[in-house]
């Protein structure tokens, strides 16, 4: 294969079978191989219904992640964020990270996969966590608003 194809159907098909046949070790040594950026790959198919599953190295439709978990997560992010970024207690900012984390340990383990993008401990842990937070955040909405066309 000289190119990575445009049509999402036949992108999703050839980037499932490279991993699958090991032929790459990651989407994002596939992706660099062929001069595209894992992050646009991601944001175009997820246009499309398909998110990335890090554990299984393929994309799946994203209708395996429910959209009320997913406007579930995004409201109670974005309301935990935006009391985050503006408090100056810091037991609070505590109590947010212990509601976040707890609320992780129950969420969909497919949609906390698409949050995290692969990164450790995502949203668990403390000197990351605000970026965390911002990031799932736009990542939900993002989903939300694909999920609405």
């Amino acid at each position: 294969m000289e190119y990575l194809p445009n049509d999402p159907d036949i992108l999703i098909s050839s980037i499932n079978m490279l991993l699958r046949d090991e032929e790459y070790d990651s989407l994002e040594s596939l992706c660099y191989a062929f001069n595209r950026s894992p992050q646009e790959v991601k944001d175009k198919l997820l246009a499309h219904g398909y998110v990335y599953n890090v554990e299984q190295r393929q994309f799946r439709p994203k209708d395996l992640i429910s959209k009320d978990s997913i406007e579930t997560a995004y409201c109670f992010f974005h309301q935990k964020e935006r009391i985050y970024a503006h408090s100056t207690l810091s037991w609070q900012k505590e109590d947010i990270e212990y509601a976040i984390a707890s609320y992780v340990e129950d969420m969909s383990k497919a949609l906390y996969q698409t949050l995290s993008n692969g990164k450790k401990d995502f949203l668990l842990n403390h000197s990351s966590f605000h970026s965390d937070l911002i990031e799932a955040t736009c990542v939900l909405e993002k989903m939300l608003s694909n999920n609405e066309t």
